[in-house]
């Protein structure tokens, strides 16, 4: 997850979180489908294909994911619908922390976290999943924060 977070960091640093600008750069190309099934999401070579029905913020969750396969992971990637293999791959959670990192980036998240927000809020905040929010939550508990601190965020993440 380090070396996830550590990419995500950097990129961010260098173009902020505009996935247009980042592909750019990357020599990505996104193109948007009529994907078939619950097939949402392929990377490719240098494309990366979503599912045109998609939400924004889903949209947005899956490019990020793909551009943290590009950068991290040789090979195609794949996404299905909801998830059902891939927060039990490696590669794949290093992905989705990828995208959290990237999507949610500290220096915005830790002034938003206060007692009393819930996970939803953040999400709609960051026009993000509340899953990916929950999971950016629960990695930024585990590898950020002081021991009281990562309590706090773990009830944000749980509500």
């Amino acid at each position: 997850m380090k070396t996830a977070i550590k990419k995500a960091n950097e990129i961010y640093a260098k173009y902020g979180n505009n996935l247009t600008l980042i592909c750019k750069e990357l020599g990505l190309e996104v193109i948007e489908d009529n994907l078939e099934g619950r097939l949402k999401e392929v990377y490719f070579g240098d494309s990366i294909v979503v599912k045109k029905d998609l939400k924004k913020a889903e949209k947005q969750e899956l490019i990020a994911h793909a551009i943290g396969h590009h950068l991290m992971h040789a090979g195609n990637h794949l996404s299905q619908q909801k998830r059902i293999y891939s927060f039990g791959n490696y590669h794949e959670r290093q992905a989705n922390a990828f995208a959290a990192y990237l999507l949610i980036p500290e220096n915005k998240l830790g002034s938003k976290i206060y007692d009393g927000v819930r996970a939803d809020e953040l999400a709609e905040h960051f026009n993000v999943t509340e899953k990916l929010m929950s999971y950016r939550l629960k990695i930024r508990a585990h590898f950020e924060l002081s021991k009281k601190e990562s309590e706090r965020a773990q009830k944000v993440a749980s509500r």
